[in-house]
């Protein structure tokens, strides 16, 4: 009972705090050798049911994934447990995390916003994060990467195609006129998986502006979403989505950049994810 009383964030670091600590009491069981206990903290602190040492151990696990929800034959692993730990830690009490069936990717877009929204015609308030690449980017120009970035990730509607220069304006305006880079030198494309993985720490159709590995890699959220009062994004593992109020995320996430970036779909035939 006690771990469901807590405030949300202060759970999460009781459960760090208690895994780290099993894992070294289980190490010290092992072997006395005080190198090694130290050592091997970090690689035991992923617990695993079924892979675990003791029994205190299997119930901390199956206390975690009752945490995040987890269905049968689902386990937290690093991913999820950043991304749930850093909107904890920014303070989102609106975010609603939901399991997505496996079939969910080849689900027309209204079957989707009917499982997540409980309506078909809610498909505005489903949206996806993708990390955008300037392949045109100068590594010379270094004066001001905050206006003038090589990575960004953008969060835009299903219902809605990234426009590449409307992000490229988006970015421009970042500074005054008269410094304005050229709109000749921005030419966005997805980034590579390589870079994706890199950057944001999460797998295709899984990533989330939540706990990124990158601290440099600034979010732009289309200005069609901050119409809605809330909306549907990835969650830290491709079966697991968040919801969030919109006007909380704009309040809370830092580095934000809100922008016209979008055009209206004409159709949902050639969707992509």
């Amino acid at each position: 009972q006690h771990y469901f009383k807590m405030p949300i964030p202060e759970y999460s670091l009781y459960v760090d705090e208690l895994r780290v600590s099993l894992s070294y009491f289980a190490d010290t069981t092992d072997n006395n050798s005080p190198s090694k206990k130290s050592e091997d903290v970090d690689d035991k602190a992923a617990i695993v049911v079924g892979a675990s040492t003791t029994p205190v151990e299997d119930r901390l696990a199956v206390l975690e994934q009752n945490h995040h929800g987890c269905p049968k034959g689902y386990q937290v692993d690093d991913s999820m447990r950043r991304a749930r730990k850093a909107a904890e830690e920014q303070g989102l009490y609106s975010a609603v995390w939901k399991w997505v069936p496996k079939p969910y990717y080849g689900w027309q877009l209204d079957e989707r916003a009917k499982f997540l929204t409980g309506s078909a015609e809610n498909t505005d308030y489903l949206c996806k994060s993708l990390v955008m690449e300037n392949k045109k980017f100068k590594s010379d120009d270094t004066s001001d990467p905050k206006t003038n970035p090589r990575f960004v990730l953008v969060i835009v509607q299903y219902a809605s195609t990234l426009s590449n220069k409307k992000l490229a304006t988006a970015i421009r305006t970042l500074r005054p006129l008269q410094e304005r880079i050229d709109a000749s030198r921005f030419s966005f494309q997805i980034a590579s998986s390589e870079d994706n993985d890199r950057l944001t720490g999460y797998k295709h159709n899984s990533v989330t502006p939540f706990g990124l590995l990158s601290s440099e890699l600034a979010t732009i959220l289309t200005e069609e979403v901050v119409k809605k009062k809330w909306f549907w994004m990835g969650g830290g593992h491709v079966d697991l989505k968040l919801r969030v109020t919109t006007s909380e995320f704009v309040q809370k996430v830092k580095p934000l950049v809100v922008a016209d970036i979008s055009d209206p779909r004409d159709g949902f035939g050639d969707l992509e994810d």
